[in-house]
């Protein structure tokens, strides 16, 4: 089965950035995504793990910065109301957003085409537009200084070879199998 892909200029037609004296200002969205990889950040601003989560990705993204990486985020808002889209964007996230005025759909299908269940949640796509990780938020977490970017393929839950915990969980799986089936 092939990767999905996504053309984020078609998706997300217009992004708007933060300017140093704090105000947000239209980009053009493919000059500013070409040739990158780009992470899709679902979030709010009154999810308390979002609120955890996001200092370590823009932590990510400034190291990413500094290093030259090709690497932009775009922001996609859970908030209820643009004051707190603004307030929670303004004040933590220095990469793109989707503006909040005319947006509503655009979020709610890109939240649809990423079957996004929660937040935070962030996806990361190629330069190509293959999504690479539809659960890079625990990639990251794993990986901060993003070492093994763009995670492509990345398991969310890897457990080394050696490890005695899948046999055991087999042979406990089989336990109850056969103790409930005998006492029925």
């Amino acid at each position: 089965m092939g990767k999905q892909e996504v053309d984020l200029r078609q998706c997300c037609p217009s992004l708007v950035k933060k300017t140093p004296d704090l105000q947000m200002v239209p980009v053009d969205t493919s000059k500013a995504l070409a040739d990158k990889y780009v992470g899709i950040y679902f979030s709010a601003h009154w999810c308390p793990p979002c609120r955890a989560f996001t200092p370590a990705l823009r932590k990510f993204y400034m190291y990413m910065m500094a290093k030259g990486r090709p690497f932009e985020i775009i922001f996609v808002s859970s908030d209820k109301d643009q004051q707190d889209f603004e307030e929670y964007f303004l004040k933590n996230m220095p990469w793109l957003t989707l503006p909040w005025e005319g947006s509503l759909e655009t979020r709610h299908s890109l939240a649809r085409m990423f079957a996004v269940a929660g937040i935070p949640y962030l996806v990361i796509v190629g330069p190509d537009g293959k999504v690479l990780n539809s659960n890079a938020r625990t990639a990251l977490i794993k990986d901060p200084l993003g070492e093994r970017f763009p995670w492509d393929n990345e398991p969310w839950f890897s457990m080394p070879s050696s490890s005695f915990l899948l046999p055991l969980l087999l042979a406990l799986i089989i336990w109850f199998v056969v103790h409930f089936s005998e006492t029925s």
